[in-house]
């Protein structure tokens, strides 16, 4: 992981799935299904029933995951190890977004409501992992997923970022409402997901920014940077 920059530069905030590589990936697909198979097989119920469970608790509880602690004792780690156990292949190695990211001043961390080990996998695979300092993931959220406001205040609590200086970025626009209200900058990597745009447009007050490319926004910040650096 990368080391610290200056406390005075900005803090990058990356969501992971559909945010640093596209949603055409559709890995998403992939943990979906092996949620309903690990429902199916926990509770041991047929796999129709299995899907309407898995549903009911993502409506009722935030998370299938959440639902399943809550109601049936379930160890988070058995369920996050084998939902997270994906073919990687869809994901390329993004040599762009690795020299974005490099000419980008500042910290950069991922918050993700998947695991560590799945985001470690998945920035390895795009050969942008020494780019980050952390990953702040659904175990240190305390099982809370965005948008929840209580986990993007620890979050900025554990990696000391003070909140106007961090740029928050993700697929979801409703992902970004607590971001802003906290007094961070907020960019929506668009997508053609509908789930990623339930119930939102994209042009609330808390999406300040919004992009199809994200490597092309992120060179557009560095720009300046570099121009400053080669009058210095």
């Amino acid at each position: 992981m990368a080391m610290r920059a200056h406390t005075a530069d900005p803090v990058w905030l990356f969501d992971l799935d559909n945010t640093l590589y596209p949603h055409s990936c559709r890995l998403f697909d992939q943990i979906d299904r092996r949620m309903g198979a690990f429902v199916q097989d926990f509770l041991r119920l047929d796999a129709e029933e299995a899907r309407r469970v898995q549903k009911r608790y993502l409506r009722e509880h935030g998370t299938t995951l959440n639902g399943l602690m809550r109601v049936h004792g379930l160890d988070p780690r058995d369920y996050l190890d084998y939902v997270h156990a994906i073919d990687l292949t869809p994901v390329a190695p993004n040599a762009q977004l690795d020299a974005a990211l490099a000419a980008l001043p500042g910290r950069k961390l991922i918050y993700t409501n998947g695991s560590e080990g799945h985001a470690a996998r998945v920035l390895e695979r795009l050969g942008i992992a020494r780019h980050f300092e952390a990953v702040f993931d659904i175990v240190a959220a305390d099982y809370e997923p965005k948008p929840e406001r209580a986990p993007f205040e620890r979050m900025l609590r554990r990696h000391a970022v003070p909140a106007e200086r961090g740029h928050f970025f993700d697929d979801m626009p409703r992902n970004l409402a607590p971001a802003a209200e906290l007094g961070m900058t907020t960019v929506w990597v668009e997508s053609d997901s509908e789930w990623a745009t339930l119930g939102h447009s994209g042009d609330e007050p808390f999406v300040h920014h919004r992009t199809a490319d994200l490597t092309g926004w992120l060179q557009a910040q560095a720009e300046p940077h570099r121009n400053r650096a080669g009058g210095a």
